[in-house]
């Protein structure tokens, strides 16, 4: 059966189907009264979205669950002197600590791009970063301090956090080709190839946990009268993480032992 008779024979179900979080627009919608007194109107066009954030977030979870599993698996190897075994295992922590890493950097732009939709940009601004080419991190760091209730020293310690984070992420996403230097992988105490010792479960786990709490935190704090819009989308947010945030406190125990906000 070639692909135009297979289309011909689809036929979805009307309607649209719907699921939590997902959210609904109408790009566009006229109604309109004849000369009869009858109305009438354009057909109406639904569009649907969903937020991301979230998604992304239990993503980096799921892969540090499994950057643990593998982290636990080379540690036997090592008591086990077992070779092979070590090798298979820092493989398969450095591959899934390196998806946590970068899913973990896909949610804070994510959540940057929403945060920057619900609130006011200056156009000079935006000029400035792209004439400068100032660091994403920065960008980030400045949208979340028009649009969250912070002092300068919980920014300085904002821009911190996203610098770190997203030069992993970067690490991951845009490797350098060829040889480098190795480096030490702490836990197994030998110098072998940088990914080994860059995305084992360690450094997944501190940029996993660092990442929910620059979401969490934030979100937790719009500006109640500024950004009305901004404080629903934070507020949907919050709710969306509450189980990933008890998941993360039963496993691996408070998560906001550095609080990045101050009042």
């Amino acid at each position: 059966m070639d692909d135009e008779s297979q289309n011909k024979k689809i036929r979805p179900d009307p309607g649209i189907f719907f699921t939590k979080g997902m959210k609904v627009g109408i790009p566009s919608f006229s109604i309109s009264i004849g000369e009869d007194g009858k109305l009438s109107s354009d057909g109406i066009t639904l569009h649907t979205g969903l937020d991301m954030c979230s998604y992304w977030l239990e993503i980096a979870y799921e892969h540090l669950l499994k950057t643990e599993s593998a982290h636990n698996e080379l540690m036997s190897a090592i008591d086990e002197t077992d070779d092979e075994k070590i090798a298979r295992s820092l493989q398969k922590e450095f591959v899934s600590g390196m998806q946590a890493i970068m899913s973990s950097g896909i949610a804070i732009d994510s959540y940057y791009a929403s945060v920057k939709e619900h609130i006011d940009i200056p156009e000079s601004l935006i000029r400035t970063w792209r004439d400068k080419r100032t660091a994403r991190y920065k960008q980030i760091a400045e949208v979340f301090r028009r649009a969250f209730s912070m002092k300068q020293d919980s920014v300085n310690n904002l821009r911190d956090v996203l610098k770190q984070n997203l030069k992993f992420r970067d690490r991951a996403v845009h490797p350098e080709y060829g040889t480098t230097a190795p480096s030490l992988h702490v836990e197994l105490n030998k110098v072998t190839d940088w990914r080994y010792a860059t995305f084992r479960f360690y450094n997944a786990k501190a940029i996993v946990g660092l990442s929910l709490s620059v979401i969490y935190q934030t979100a937790s704090r719009p500006f109640d009268n500024k950004y009305k819009k901004l404080k629903k989308y934070c507020n949907d947010l919050i709710d969306e993480l509450e189980p990933m945030l008890k998941r993360w406190v039963d496993k691996y125990g408070e998560l906001f032992g550095q609080t990045l906000l101050t009042k």
